[in-house]
């Protein structure tokens, strides 16, 4: 959370104030690494500093995603990403053919076998998706730091 908060380049007490706690509070949160940080005040301070690797971090630490692996930093760069994009979008394309003939049919017609495809499929397409939006992610964040290096260059 400091390390966000350090990234971001702005004081504390402004962080504060945006995410509706006080500074004292949020000093008592980065400092105090026995004290659980509220879901909702995580959340807005996640969506204010808008920094994907505090994010990655804070969904790892929420859900127990297997991130954060003894000193492993996650890095999105964009090209892995897309890899990953690549492979979701592949796994469900191996589905699409069998997805499509169901889908022709009324669903009150569709048996249990073909219920639990579509659940499968589901997946496969949430999966995909969910990559394509770690995608913008790292797009945004590369984006963020080349705005910062020309700024600085000029």
């Amino acid at each position: 959370m400091s390390k966000a908060i350090q990234r971001s380049g702005r004081q504390k007490k402004d962080i504060a104030a945006a995410i509706g706690i006080t500074p004292q509070n949020l000093s008592n949160l980065i400092n105090d690494p026995k004290r659980d940080v509220p879901l909702p005040t995580l959340r807005r301070l996640a969506f204010e500093l808008d920094d994907t690797d505090f994010k990655f971090e804070a969904a790892d630490w929420m859900f127990g995603l297997g991130f954060a692996k003894s000193g492993v930093k996650v890095i999105p760069i964009p090209i892995a990403v897309k890899e990953d994009v690549d492979d979701e979008q592949d796994d469900r394309e191996q589905l699409d053919r069998e997805a499509k003939r169901i889908f022709k049919q009324e669903p009150g017609t569709w048996g249990m076998a073909e219920v639990k495809f579509i659940h499968r499929y589901r997946k496969e397409l949430n999966e995909e998706v969910s990559a394509e939006h770690r995608f913008l992610d790292a797009i945004d964040d590369a984006l963020k730091k080349v705005s910062k290096e020309v700024i600085a260059w000029a």
